[in-house]
């Protein structure tokens, strides 16, 4: 469900009081045995700034996380989850799109393994589909240049408070069918932002291993990270053991937001990706380990993850997309990479900046409906905790 644009005018407010926000690095040390950052207090007391004046008259909560090269990674909370019950940094929220960047990791490990390559055509892995050109290769998915239309963009795609099945597993034959139209433009020739895409390399991931993503992504990404609050799933609930934030959601349109605890999600997962619920501190040590300790992808694997397509027309809506993973620094003036994400009930982002070696992220328990608000939490957010850096960092020389 996320939209590229809603990151960019986010980032396009905040993003030059991040240009001074770095530490010098510090010597390798095992999590845990680092420092506590210095300012710590003031990351809370603008945590809690952004909340208060960005949740208007609603109920709703926020939990971050920073991590600054040489110092204990930071995570704070503020808010509830539901009227009552306080935001803990255990909490678990759906981080959206942000999953797009776990999976397409999992397709680079696969292709170190030999199992697929980034040129091959879905043709040797899937059937046939309607508005599906059947060259399109696995880069072209990854990156968004298949021309394929996002399902997401459907006048008829089935909204909550429509007439939804919450608990349909969709197939992508039936998907294909109902809400795929038209390509935007033959492969390679453009780049769009489609869910569709990934939607066919979850199919692509099953047919390849035999196994699902998800256990993938736990066997190969989670595992070895440590990343234990953070589970990904077709639609199942999290494990008991877990505590979830609630989704909060103005089904209705009345300006009041309804809570959407337990409602099915099988629906979403199948129509797109699968669901990532996660917390800021697994979300700011993968990007970390991705991006700055290098130790999730080989060397090429992550060369070809941010190589980013020369020939096709950018995404007006965004940044470049790579191979999972977006480029704001174009559109930003600062070297910005990650990703974003919403869905129904959650918001979320995943940034690295690798001229300060910073990590930060960030989970809010609305989005999608109302936007608006969901955009004043997340603004104010990044404003708030972006600028207790600025006044403490030096940028890395």
């Amino acid at each position: 469900m996320k939209r590229q644009t809603v990151l960019m005018l986010l980032l396009l407010a905040v993003i030059p009081n991040l240009v001074a926000c770095s530490g010098t690095p510090r010597a390798s040390q095992q999590r845990g045995t680092l420092p506590d950052l210095p300012f710590a207090q003031e990351l809370q007391d603008a945590l809690d700034r952004a909340l208060q004046e960005g949740q208007r008259d609603h109920d709703l909560g926020i939990s971050a996380a920073v991590i600054v090269p040489g110092y204990e990674i930071w995570s704070g909370v503020s808010g509830n989850s539901h009227r009552g019950v306080p935001v803990t940094p255990d909490m678990l929220f759906d981080a959206g799109s942000v999953a797009k960047n776990f999976e397409a990791a999992l397709v680079l490990k696969l292709v170190e393994q030999g199992k697929l390559a980034l040129d091959d055509s879905i043709s040797r892995w899937l059937p046939p589909y309607r508005n599906v050109p059947s060259g399109i290769t696995v880069r072209q998915l990854l990156n968004h240049t298949s021309g394929l239309f996002n399902v997401f963009e459907h006048p008829d795609f089935p909204w909550i408070g429509s007439d939804v099945d919450y608990t349909k597993h969709w197939i992508p034959e039936d998907v294909f069918e109902t809400f795929v139209l038209e390509p935007y433009g033959p492969p390679g020739t453009v780049q769009h932002y489609s869910s569709t895409n990934y939607l066919l390399l979850t199919a692509i991931i099953d047919e390849v291993a035999g196994i699902s993503a998800p256990a993938l992504i736990e066997r190969y990404l989670l595992e070895p990270l440590g990343l234990r609050h953070t589970v990904m799933s077709m639609g199942e609930p999290p494990p008991a053991r877990f505590a979830v934030a609630h989704p909060m959601v103005d089904v209705d349109q009345d300006g009041d937001l309804d809570d959407l605890w337990g409602t099915p999600c099988t629906w979403i997962a199948s129509l797109t990706h699968p669901l990532l619920r996660t917390t800021p501190s697994d979300l700011v040590h993968w990007i970390h380990a991705l991006y700055q300790e290098r130790t999730v992808l080989a060397p090429t694997s992550l060369a070809e993850m941010l190589t980013y397509p020369e020939t096709a027309v950018p995404d007006p809506e965004g940044g470049t997309y790579g191979l999972g993973v977006v480029d704001y620094s174009e559109l930003l003036g600062v070297h910005v990479i990650g990703h974003g994400g919403s869905s129904l009930g959650y918001s979320a982002a995943a940034l690295y900046f690798p001229d300060y070696g910073a990590a930060l992220a960030w989970l809010v328990n609305t989005g999608e409906s109302p936007r608006e608000l969901a955009n004043a939490l997340m603004g104010g957010t990044w404003s708030s905790l972006s600028q207790v850096l600025q006044n403490h960092l030096n940028p890395q020389r």
